[in-house]
């Protein structure tokens, strides 16, 4: 049995492969019985931060305990009546702010159709006052277009100087 390179093969099961295999696995054994001394050790330590964190949990539920601390039932009574007290004034508070709300919100609706009011009166009364000077100066006296202007224009400079004297007589 030999191969094209020209070795002899090993014989599988040989005295020096099975020495080689049993020294492979003596180092294998060493190196996970120190990965299991070491995992041993953190256990350890973990165990004993754990134990630390229960008492802390255990000191902390007395404390809160009113069962186990006399002394801290009437405070947390106390405090629970003030905190009770409190969520009632703000949902009264709350209430009157939406009141508040709403009461702003039909004022703002108020104001508005009154101004809106107020601009259409102004605007009939001022059309009707145009028609009705239109109508009396085209008929009583057969004016044209443009000596009516030239007469609103006259009229509103004579304003305009009598504001202005008065504006100063004032200051």
């Amino acid at each position: 049995m030999e191969d094209s390179k020209g070795s002899v093969p090993r014989i599988t099961g040989s005295r020096e492969e099975l020495e080689l295999k049993l020294h492979d696995a003596g180092k294998k054994i060493v190196q996970l019985t120190e990965t299991v001394q070491k995992k041993d050790v953190e256990m350890q330590g973990m165990e004993e931060r754990y134990k630390k964190y229960i008492e802390k949990a255990k000191s902390v539920i007395k404390t809160l305990d009113p069962k186990q601390n006399p002394n801290a039932a009437p405070e947390t009574m106390a405090l629970r009546t003030q905190l009770s007290e409190k969520d009632r004034l703000l949902e009264t508070l709350e209430q009157e702010t939406e009141k508040a709300r709403a009461v702003r919100e039909m004022e703002e609706r108020l104001i508005s159709s009154a101004f809106y009011n107020l601009s259409m009166q102004m605007h009939r009364s001022s059309v009707e006052n145009r028609l009705s000077n239109i109508h009396s100066t085209s008929s009583s006296h057969g004016q044209s277009f443009l000596a009516r202007q030239r007469q609103l224009q006259q009229a509103q400079a004579a304003a305009g100087g009598r504001a202005g004297s008065n504006f100063m007589n004032a200051s």
